[in-house]
C-alpha cells in the first residue's frame, strides 16, 4: 500500500515521512444535501450521463439525474451539520502528554505507522540520502519520546475529504529490538467512575464460635 507524505517538526526536530492506516478503521457516513434537502452522491459522469467504474470525471448527482456544484452543497453528520477539513501535510507536535494518557485517558480510533520518505528522487544515490536523513530525525524525536516516557499531541486530518477533525499522537514503538513511530487518532476520552485512592487495608475475618465441633476426614 503506498503511503501518504507527512513532515513531522518537534523541538527542532524536522523530517520528512510516509504514513499508512494499519487499522480497519471505516470512515464516518457523511450525507451531501442540495439547497432543497435532496441527498446527493458523487458520481462518475459524461455529459450529464451516469458512468460506470473507472471513470474519470466525478459530479454530485442526485437520484433524479440533477447536477450541482460543491458549493451549493451542505454536509451532515448524524443530523448536524459539518465542514470539510483539508489533509494534514505537516505534523506540528504541539505539546506532550504522559505516555499512559495514550492507554488509559483514550479510546483509539485508528492507527498509523511512520517510514522515512525519500523526498521523491528520482536516483537511488539521493533517493538513499534522504531516506537515511530523514530517518536520522525520526530517531531524534523516537528517543525523545522514549527518554521522556511522553507522546507528542497535534492536530491530524488524514483524509482529503475529512469532516471530522481530531488530535493525533505520535508515539515512540519499541518492540523485538527494532523502533518506529507511530500516530494514533482517538475516538473518546475514557470516563472512569469507580477509581480507588490509596492502597486499602487487609481486613482479616474471623469464624464465629458455634460451639459445634468441626469434622475432617483424612
Amino acid at each position: 500500500m503506498a503511503g501518504y507524505n507527512l513532515q513531522v517538526t518537534a523541538d527542532g526536530i524536522t523530517f520528512n515521512a510516509k504514513y499508512q492506516n494499519l487499522s480497519k478503521y471505516e470512515r464516518p457516513k457523511i450525507e451531501a444535501k442540495a439547497p432543497d434537502g435532496t441527498i446527493v452522491s458523487e458520481k462518475s459522469t459524461y455529459q450529464g450521463q451516469v458512468l460506470g467504474p473507472g471513470a474519470t470525471q466525478r459530479q454530485w448527482v442526485d437520484d433524479q439525474g440533477n447536477v450541482y456544484s460543491k458549493s451549493e452543497l451542505t454536509f451532515w453528520y448524524e443530523g448536524e451539520q459539518v465542514q470539510e477539513n483539508s489533509m494534514t501535510k505537516v505534523f506540528q507536535v504541539e505539546s506532550y502528554q504522559p505516555l499512559a494518557n495514550y492507554t488509559d485517558r483514550y479510546v483509539i480510533d485508528t492507527y498509523y505507522e511512520i517510514y522515512p520518505s525519500n523526498n521523491g528522487m528520482k536516483k537511488d544515490f539521493d533517493r538513499e540520502v534522504a531516506v537515511n536523513a530523514n530517518l536520522s530525525q525520526m530517531y531524534k524525536l523516537w528517543k525523545k519520546l522514549m527518554d521522556e516516557k511522553v507522546v507528542g499531541r497535534g492536530e491530524f486530518c488524514s483524509s482529503s475529504k475529512g469532516f471530522i477533525m481530531s488530535d493525533g499522537y505520535i508515539r515512540a514503538i519499541s518492540t523485538e529490538g527494532k523502533w518506529g513511530l507511530e500516530i494514533g487518532k482517538f475516538k473518546e476520552e475514557k470516563i472512569f467512575e469507580h477509581l480507588n485512592e490509596g492502597q486499602p487495608k487487609e481486613v482479616t475475618l474471623s469464624q464465629p464460635a458455634t460451639g459445634k465441633k468441626k469434622l475432617k476426614m483424612i
